[in-house]
C-alpha cells in the first residue's frame, strides 16, 4: 500500500510540475503540496525503510492532492 501511494503521489507531483522527470524538486514545494514540513515530506517519499505511520501519512497526503485513496 505504501509503495502504491508513494508512486501515485510522485506522479501527481510530476504532473503539477513540482517534481521533474528526473525526480528533482524543491523540498519546500513538496512540503507545501503535501501539507508537511519540507524535510518530513521529502523523507516520506524517499526513504527505503518504512516506518510505522507512513501509510497513514501517505494516505493523508494523497487525499490532500485529490487522489483516490483506498480505505
Amino acid at each position: 500500500a505504501a509503495l502504491r501511494l508513494r508512486m501515485a503521489i510522485g506522479r501527481e507531483l510530476e504532473e503539477r510540475g513540482i517534481v521533474d522527470e528526473r525526480g528533482i524538486a524543491d523540498p519546500a514545494a513538496i512540503g507545501a503540496a503535501l501539507g508537511l514540513p519540507a524535510g518530513e515530506a521529502t523523507k516520506l517519499l524517499t526513504r527505503h525503510q518504512w516506518r510505522e505511520g507512513d501509510v497513514a501519512l501517505l494516505t493523508a497526503a494523497a487525499a490532500r492532492l485529490g487522489l483516490p485513496v483506498e480505505r
